[in-house]
C-alpha cells in the first residue's frame, strides 16, 4: 500500500524585512494548500533558500509545518554528518508525538563524495536505525571521490530498500533517462522532481508514484484536478490530464523557466501572500520580469 498516493507541495522558507525567518507566512501558506486540497507537504533542500537556513532555523520550520498541516509532512533534513544528523533525528523523535508519527517521514541528504555503495548504505542502515519515521532519500547527483559525478542507481536503491524504514526517495537526476533505467519498480515510494505533470506521466509508468509540484505551488486544485484523473487510468480522464498540461502548466512553466523557477515561485508566493521577503543573497527580479511574472499568475484567476 503507497504511503504517498497525491502531490507533494514543497514549502519555502519566509523572511521579513531583517532576513529573519518569519512563521506567520508559512502558515497561512499551509492553510491555503490544505484548504484546497493538498494532503502532502514537504521541507527540501531543493526548495528556493532553504539552503540558507540555520540548522536551529531547520528546526523551526519543520516543527510549524508538524504542527500546522495535519495531512502528511515529509521533513527535509539539512547535509550533515551521521553524528549531527542523529542529534536532528533524535530530537524529533522526542518532539514529534506519537498522533503524529505516521504522518511524518524524513528527506535525507547524503553529506559526502561517493566513493562506493556500501558506503551509503551504512549511513541510512545508521538512520533507519535510529529514527522512528520513515527514511527517503533525497536523490540529488553526487561528487565522486576520485573525481566525476554520481547519479542514484537501480542497485544502490535496491539495496536500500532492504532496510528497514527506507521507504523511497526524491528523484533528481540531471538526465530524466537515468530515471527512466534506474527507479526500482514497485518498490521503493519515488517523488518526481521538477515540478512538472508532464515530468511524473514519463516516469511513472517505471516505478515513480508522486512528484513535486510546480503549477500546484500557486493554484493546488489542478495539481489535483490532474493527479486524481490520471490515477483513474481511463481515456477521458487522460484527456482532462492533457488539457490541464497544455493549457494550465505549459502556459505557466514557459514564463517562469525563462527566468528562473525559484525566482519565479518566490516573487508568485510574494504577490499571492505566502512568503514575505528574502535573505541575501538571493536573486531580485527587475520590473520588468516581476510584472511578467505576476500577470502569469493573475491570469489564472480570471
Amino acid at each position: 500500500m503507497r504511503k504517498f498516493n497525491s502531490p507533494v507541495y514543497p514549502i519555502p522558507p519566509s523572511f521579513n524585512q531583517d532576513e529573519e525567518l518569519e512563521l506567520t507566512s508559512t502558515i497561512k501558506y499551509l492553510d491555503y494548500i490544505s484548504r484546497e486540497g493538498g494532503k502532502i507537504v514537504m521541507t527540501t533542500a531543493g526548495t528556493s533558500q532553504y539552503n540558507l537556513l540555520s540548522t536551529d532555523e531547520v528546526r523551526s520550520l519543520n516543527i510549524c509545518v508538524v504542527e500546522c498541516f495535519k495531512e502528511q509532512k515529509i521533513l527535509g533534513l539539512p547535509a550533515l554528518s551521521l553524528k549531527h544528523i542523529k542529534e536532528e533525528i533524535e530530537f524529533l523523535n522526542t518532539f514529534i508525538l506519537d498522533q503524529e508519527r505516521d504522518k511524518v517521514s524524513l528527506l535525507i541528504l547524503f553529506p559526502e563524495r561517493y566513493y562506493d555503495d556500501q558506503q551509503i548504505v551504512d549511513y541510512f542502515a545508521e538512520i533507519c536505525e535510529l529514527s522512528n519515521f520513515p527514511i527517503l532519500v533525497h536523490g540529488n547527483m553526487l561528487k565522486k571521490g576520485m573525481g566525476g559525478t554520481y547519479e542514484y542507481s537501480k542497485p544502490l536503491l535496491e539495496e536500500l530498500s532492504k532496510l528497514d524504514g527506507f521507504i523511497g526517495m526524491k528523484e533528481e537526476a540531471e538526465n530524466m533517462m537515468h530515471s527512466t533505467n534506474h527507479i526500482p519498480e514497485d518498490k521503493l515510494e519515488v517523488i518526481v522532481a521538477g515540478g512538472s505533470m508532464r515530468r511524473f506521466w514519463c516516469l511513472e509508468p517505471h516505478g515513480a508514484t508522486t512528484y513535486l509540484a510546480g503549477l500546484g505551488s500557486f493554484y493546488p486544485r489542478w495539481e489535483e484536478l490532474f493527479y486524481s484523473n490520471y490515477l483513474e487510468n481511463t481515456s477521458d480522464s487522460y484527456c482532462i490530464c492533457v488539457q490541464i498540461i497544455q493549457n494550465k502548466e505549459t502556459p505557466l512553466f514557459d514564463v517562469f523557466m525563462t527566468v528562473g523557477w525559484h525566482l519565479s515561485m518566490r516573487t508568485a508566493l510574494k504577490h499571492l501572500g505566502f512568503v514575505k521577503s528574502d535573505r541575501k543573497p538571493f536573486k531580485q527580479p527587475n520590473k520588468e520580469t516581476e510584472a511578467k511574472i505576476i500577470h502569469t499568475i493573475e491570469s489564472y484567476e480570471k
